[in-house]
Parts: C-alpha cells; sequence; structure tokens
C-alpha cells in the first residue's frame, strides 16, 4: 500500500507527459501550459504525501526513558537507606510510625539517608518528589559522610509548624549524631514529629 503511493503518481506522470508530448507542436515546452503545470504539480504533492506516510511508519519517535531507578520499593517504605547507616530495627519501627501517622493523619514523615551530598535541602526534595510526597508531609535526611542532616517541611505543614526546622532537628538529633548514632537520631527527631503532628491535627 505504502509502495504504491510512491510508485502509482509516478507512472502517472510519465503517461501523462507522453500523452501531451504526442499532442502539442514539436519545439512546445509543454511545462509552460497551464493544465500541465497543475497536473503536474498535484502527482508531486501525491508523491510527496506518499513519502511522507512511509516515514511515519517506518520510522516511530524513541520510547520515553525509564523512570528513575530510586523508586519506593515494593513494600511502600519511606525510608530509603542508601549510606547504609540505619538498622532493620530502626527501619521497621520508622516503617510503623508512618503506618500510624498514616492512619491517623494521611501524613508520613520520610526518612533518606546519602553520603556527601553538597546541598542536602534539595536532595531531600528531590527525594520528596520521587516518592509523591505532599504538603503535609516531611522529609529527615541525613548526610553520612557530608556530617549534616536536614529537616525538610511540606508547603502546607510548613504554615503551621512553629518552629524553625533546622533548630527543631538540631535540638532532637545532635547529640546522636555527633555520636553516629544514626538509629537514635532520626528515632528521636520522628518521635518528636509523630507527637507534634498527634496533637497539631487531631
Amino acid at each position: 500500500m505504502r509502495i504504491a503511493l510512491i510508485i502509482v503518481p509516478c507512472v502517472a506522470l510519465g503517461i501523462l507527459l507522453a500523452v501531451m508530448a504526442a499532442g502539442v507542436k514539436k519545439g512546445t515546452n509543454i511545462f509552460k501550459i497551464p493544465a500541465v503545470a497543475w497536473m503536474i504539480t498535484g502527482v508531486l504533492v501525491v508523491v510527496a504525501i506518499g513519502i511522507g506516510i512511509e516515514r511515519n511508519e517506518g520510522s516511530p519517535l524513541p520510547a520515553p526513558p525509564p523512570p528513575p531507578s530510586s523508586a519506593p520499593p515494593a513494600s511502600g517504605s519511606f525510608v530509603w537507606d542508601d549510606a547504609n547507616a540505619l538498622s532493620d530495627r530502626t527501619v521497621r519501627e520508622l516503617d510503623q510510625r508512618n503506618d500510624r501517622l498514616w492512619d491517623r493523619h494521611n501524613i508520613t514523615v520520610a526518612v533518606v539517608t546519602c553520603d556527601n551530598q553538597r546541598e542536602l535541602g534539595e536532595y531531600a526534595y528531590r527525594q520528596a518528589e520521587k516518592m509523591g510526597l505532599g504538603g503535609y508531609d516531611m522529609v529527615v535526611a541525613l548526610d553520612i559522610r557530608g556530617d549534616n542532616y536536614w529537616l525538610l517541611l511540606g508547603s502546607d505543614v510548613g504554615r503551621d509548624f512553629p518552629y524553625d526546622p533546622s533548630e527543631y532537628a538540631y535540638e532532637y538529633m545532635e547529640n546522636a549524631f555527633v555520636r553516629r548514632d544514626y538509629d537514635g537520631a532520626v528515632l528521636e527527631l520522628t518521635k518528636a514529629l509523630e507527637d507534634w503532628y498527634g496533637k497539631q491535627y487531631r
């Protein structure tokens, strides 16, 4: 079918030229005859359409790239311990706290760990986007080698949270963090956040 769109007009063009050449005086330029010019133009348009269809059908657009590899695990956990800084027991406890927060308030406090992120706040924001978090959720980020931590607030909860996030995180995390007790640091902060959510959104 696609080949016919190209071959048939070409054959028609050849026949047309032969007929017109036989029907005009010798020495006449048939391309200057209006009727012939219009007919040739029409045949060329059909040929061009046929070539376009052939290219479109034979050269599909490339498939979109796959989604980022750091998608949430099948369990639905919002603890992404890329730096392997947390124990399995702590991860289970954090998951249980998030289950309670979700059941009571439809809220999540995610925890992510990493190594040597220059902009830890931006990293926490990107992870929140990948997790699909909302305006009332939070992210606790720990940069193990960078010796830093960050508390990121969603846009909605940020209007209700009465504390400075960096000072709040320092109050509950610093002592354990400097001892490299990362389990204790995130458990203490997330417990305080769970209590605050319970009082704020009863």
